[in-house]
């Protein structure tokens, strides 16, 4: 931390003013239009009611349920009908290819114009999932790319790639391009939003890191919800895409004023690169700089900080035969099982992880089951998030990770599967429950990042996160299927596995240590050693100081962004 503090410092003197207010508008910005992009499956290939039109010679079929009290049920099956052209003159079944869709709510989707019903409307939940595959493997590439050719060049690279694909993406008549491009979109989401994270990060001044690391989310909510009131007013998926990239590129030219992070050119011994910027943001910020020599002797000590662990690392490294490496490699991936506490801990938060990302993506997409006008669902899920995300640092700063995430995790367990039992008659009553639960699910998750973070030593920190990010991925990549395919089979099935799942999250925080107040871990045995004192002094309303609990935050907050969503 020698080097992080000595660049902090340095930061301070900068002082906070247009340079640093540069680079988290720019961010906040273009992060705010990836919203629309990610949660765009409900408006772009939405379930559609449809009708199957059969030829000349085609009979739709209708099928009648009797039932002893009279209520019979009659269906009609949209995807088969019967033709008589068999050479008996009987009939035979086959598969609908032609349909009429109601388009009383969109014009255009997806949905429409490539069929995605009967035996294709799996292909509508693949469209969501296909993006969080393409997030799944694009994380951890960005964070390679980002770390070796330097941050502003992975933003810039990204933010002008992805924005030009998601507006040709209008243009495509081929749905395997479509999704191709999808999975593309998807592959870059990280070196927007996690690049430009760490960017802001890292030219912000330190006593504003924390604020900066809870505002960081707010323009997510708020693109949540212009992407609700945009698809309101445009109802071809199409002309709506457009409408919603294309002012993504109005502040491109601040690209040119963008610099790159001054950390990560000292770092890579880029000492002229980073004088120049640090003079830039001193002018801009009204402030005065130490003298160059001062400076450039400042650089040269954090530079050789930054490497000597390194270059003790690449040492040893080179000395192991091919063997040793392999096996090396492997027991490195297993260290997370190693002890009995760093077990439970590794476990505990995979599966929180997992549970917390299928509930937060399946409640932001399961409009249908929830709400009777998506539009106004998608509105509501976002301003719902603007408190969720202000509220939980005030309340973890005081309370603690521990109880007030099980807190959440029962409420929004507790409302979500309520849902599951209210009349569908009572859409109001369902929407409202549906967004507490979203509401509290997106708190918990803004505790979970921080709670990981100090409940894993230092030793195995960013590995344990990168555990916790792949679970989470898998659980966004599983989420679409629940609302698109097991929903409307069983409508009330979402409300269950999501409600659920929630609880199970709550108890599963049982066995975890409250770490608020607490000094992080450093190694694996000092975790072992704690373990137990850490359980015995847990208590959410003892008197604790605040600062504390702050400062491991800031100190955290570089490694977390690399990982997060």
């Amino acid at each position: 931390m020698v080097t992080t503090d000595k660049f902090d410092d340095l930061l301070t003197k900068l002082g906070t003013g247009w340079w640093n207010a540069m680079f988290i508008f720019a961010t906040g910005y273009w992060n705010m239009h990836l919203a629309s992009n990610t949660l765009s499956s409900p408006f772009v290939a939405p379930a559609l009611n449809y009708t199957c039109v059969p030829p000349d010679n085609g009979y739709t079929l209708i099928s009648t349920t009797f039932n002893p009290s009279g209520s019979n049920t009659t269906t009609v099956n949209n995807c088969r009908y019967y033709t008589n052209e068999t050479e008996g003159g009987g009939f035979e079944e086959k598969a609908c290819s032609d349909w009429i869709y109601d388009n009383s709510t969109y014009t255009l989707t997806l949905t429409s114009q490539f069929d995605l019903v009967c035996s294709r409307e799996y292909m509508r939940a693949t469209y969501q999932s296909l993006y969080m595959f393409g997030t799944f493997i694009g994380a951890p590439i960005n964070g390679l790319t980002s770390d070796r050719f330097g941050r502003k060049t992975s933003l810039s690279l990204g933010v002008l790639t992805y924005f030009s694909l998601a507006i040709s993406s209008c243009w495509l008549t081929s749905l395997p391009a479509i999704l191709t491009f999808r999975f593309i979109l998807g592959f870059i989401h990280p070196a927007i939003l996690q690049t430009g994270y760490i960017l802001a990060l890292e030219v912000c001044e330190p006593k504003y890191r924390s604020i900066l690391g809870v505002l960081a989310s707010i323009p997510w909510a708020m693109g949540t919800m212009i992407w609700g009131g945009v698809a309101y007013l445009i109802r071809d998926w199409r002309w709506l895409q457009l409408a919603v990239n294309i002012p993504s590129l109005l502040i491109l030219p601040i690209l040119v004023f963008l610099d790159e992070s001054p950390r990560w050119l000292i770092v890579h011994g880029r000492f002229e690169k980073a004088s120049k910027t640090l003079d830039k943001a001193a002018r801009w910020n009204h402030v005065t700089l130490p003298p160059q020599e001062e400076l450039h002797a400042l650089m040269h000590t954090i530079r050789q900080e930054a490497n000597m662990g390194k270059s003790g690392v690449e040492k040893q490294e080179a000395k192991r035969t091919y063997r040793e490496k392999v096996i090396h490699f492997l027991l490195h991936l297993l260290i997370l099982f190693r002890t009995h506490q760093l077990r439970i801990i590794t476990c505990i938060l995979c599966l929180k992880f997992f549970l917390v990302s299928l509930i937060f993506y399946g409640m932001s997409l399961n409009a249908v089951n929830f709400s009777v006008d998506p539009f106004l669902y998608m509105v509501l899920s976002g301003v719902v998030e603007v408190p969720a995300y202000l509220v939980s640092a005030p309340i973890v700063a005081r309370c603690g990770r521990k109880w007030p995430s099980i807190v959440l995790y029962f409420i929004s367990g507790v409302v979500i599967v309520a849902v599951a039992f209210i009349p569908s008659d009572m859409k109001v009553l369902v929407l409202v429950m549906a967004q507490v639960g979203r509401m509290c699910i997106s708190a918990a998750f803004q505790i979970l990042y921080l709670y990981c973070v100090e409940l894993f030593p230092t030793e195995v920190r960013l590995q344990g996160l990168g555990y916790c990010t792949i679970l989470s991925r898998i659980g966004s990549m599983i989420s679409p299927f629940i609302t698109e395919l097991l929903g409307p089979v069983y409508p009330s099935a979402p409300s269950l596995v999501f409600g659920l799942g929630a609880l199970v999250a709550g108890l599963a925080t049982l066995p975890l240590p409250e770490t608020l107040s607490r000094k992080l871990p450093d190694t694996i045995a000092d975790l072992e050693n704690k373990a137990s004192e850490l359980i015995r002094l847990e208590n959410c309303g003892a008197e604790k100081p605040e600062e504390e609990g702050e400062e491991a935050m800031e100190d955290e907050e570089s490694e977390l962004a690399k990982l997060r969503a």
